[in-house]
């Protein structure tokens, strides 16, 4: 070998020796700090401050153990990858309170009970094996729990099939069993008030149904504790709550239960009220009548009235009905689609992009003495509304609307910064939290949930919500925009050839010359 060839030798040696030496420095820091880059508009894939908070805060230690079975098909194996991923992430950031183990359990009957009185079942899957499709069982779940003794307190993720919403399931659940206290939320009854179809409040809040009362010389809110025996009489248990929900009364409530409610706010208590001014008989060809209630007696207090109207919007959800034999689906301008564009400021709307309000009525704001009122979701400037006598049926014609956007949600707080009132949103309709409705609009959950937190001073959740947001509408476009997209997309491609052929010509003739 040459010298020459030697030295060169040598120094590619060298280069390549110093290249592995690189790469396996950087990936020694790797392996040590993760680094993450999310390039999704809302940043979906990036941990959120409220997630940072809870983890950051813990008042105990909570532990963590994943059931994951080994055999598990190749999608369930890429959501195992990125949940291991994802709990390195939070065990970074929990430090020692947070504790995470992983156990592969068996398949057989002692541990298929076990795992079940802990809220995990037995799943079944398809596997490949030996060429043929195999239908297998195991476990992909996770139990959650802090304390100890009898104070310990457990969560569980029974079913974990995908990372989508594993944010939001997992530290809510961290949350829910970390937490000292949590808050008293309260619907109120005694004046034929809706049920409100809102499953996992529990998790969050100390949820009860209370009725107005006089027990003694003490007047406020109980709910009826049964009796230990037959013998002894049901107990009637005070309780201040944090928030009150009023949903849909049908009937009055008196001036003496209005001044006690006023009081109640006065003294730092938040109030919630939805309900529509028009009531909708869905079993008789949506038959429309005005609601016997006077609610407007208690929310004028607070800057707002609720008229006795239905909006309709151009933008809207789909009804599905039975016609001649046949299932059919069709728009329904009734059903109100409130967009992102005419969403106010509040943490109860992060990350929505729409809320479907079905049979809403609008609202007029009115700033009071003690209260100011804004608006928070409105209609689009293609809306109206209705009153009087009236056609709901999905043919039905309806006039051309005025173009006016319609308040559907109100937030109201107090003038005095002060003030130590509570806070009151006003909701021109409660059908958008029923059982018959919410199933189909789960984002309409996600919004009330964030209104509930917000009014609650309890942590935050909506951020982490927000990424499992389903309804992301396509944003309309406005004739001037169309008319600008079209001649873009007409003239612009020609425009641009021209512009490619100008420059290869002047190209070859430099060439030529």
């Amino acid at each position: 070998m040459s010298r020459l060839t030697k030295n060169i030798f040598d120094q590619s040696l060298s280069s390549v020796l110093l290249v592995l030496a690189l790469l396996a420095g950087v990936n020694i820091l790797a392996a040590q700090k993760y680094i993450y880059l999310d390039l999704t508009e809302e940043e979906i894939y990036t941990t959120s401050e409220a997630t940072k908070d809870i983890l950051k805060n813990l008042n105990k230690e909570v532990s963590v153990k994943f059931y994951i079975s080994k055999d598990l098909p190749v999608d369930l194996e890429n959501v195992r990858t990125r949940l291991e991923d994802l709990m390195n992430q939070y065990q970074d950031i929990a430090g020692a309170k947070l504790k995470i183990a992983y156990e592969a359990p068996e398949n057989n009957q002692e541990k298929v009970m076990e795992l079940a009185q802990k809220g995990i079942p037995q799943m079944q899957f398809n596997v490949i094996a030996k060429d043929k499709y195999e239908v297998k069982q195991g476990f992909f779940g996770a139990e959650i729990t802090a304390g100890e003794g009898d104070a310990i307190v457990r969560e569980a993720l029974p079913v974990i099939q995908s990372v989508a919403n594993i944010e939001y399931d997992f530290i809510s659940a961290v949350y829910s069993v970390s937490r000292e206290s949590k808050e008293n939320l309260a619907f109120l009854e005694g004046h034929g008030e809706k049920q409100v179809a809102i499953a996992g409040l529990e998790k969050y809040y100390n949820v009860s149904v209370l009725k107005i009362m006089s027990v003694g010389d003490k007047k406020g809110f109980y709910y009826e504790k049964a009796a230990a025996t037959e013998e002894e009489k049901p107990e009637q248990v005070f309780v201040n709550p944090k928030t009150l929900i009023i949903a849909g009364p049908s009937a009055e409530i008196t001036k003496e239960e209005i001044a006690m409610i006023n009081d109640y706010v006065k003294n730092g208590g938040n109030l919630v009220v939805l309900t529509e001014m028009v009531n909708v008989d869905k079993q008789n060809n949506l038959n429309a009548a005005p609601v016997k209630n006077n609610i407007n007696e208690l929310v004028k207090n607070y800057g707002v009235t609720i008229n006795e109207d239905l909006i309709y919007d151009r933008y809207n959800s789909s009804i599905t009905y039975s016609q001649n034999f046949f299932t059919v689906s069709k728009p329904y301008p009734f059903f109100v689609r409130a967009q992102k564009e005419n969403f106010g400021d509040s943490a109860s709307l992060a990350g929505l992009q729409a809320i479907i309000f079905p049979w809403v009525s609008s609202l007029t704001l009115a700033d009071s003495a003690d209260y100011a009122a804004r608006s928070l979701v409105a209609s689009s400037n293609q809306s109206d509304s209705v009153s009087g006598a009236f056609n709901l049926l999905p043919d039905a014609a309806l006039p051309a609307p005025k173009g006016v956007k319609k308040t559907i949600v109100a937030f109201s707080q107090p003038k005095a910064e002060d003030s130590k009132s509570g806070l009151v949103y006003v909701i021109g309709g409660s059908e958008f939290v029923s059982s018959n409705f919410i199933g189909s609009a789960p984002d309409n959950k996600t919004f009330f949930i964030n209104l509930i937190d917000s009014v609650s001073n309890s942590v935050n959740l909506s951020s982490i919500r927000a990424k499992s947001i389903v309804d992301r509408p396509i944003k309309d476009l406005d004739e001037t925009e169309k008319n600008y997209w079209k001649f873009i997309s007409i003239f612009g491609a020609a425009l641009l050839l021209d512009i490619c052929g100008f420059f290869r010509i002047m190209k070859r003739k430099k060439a030529n010359k």
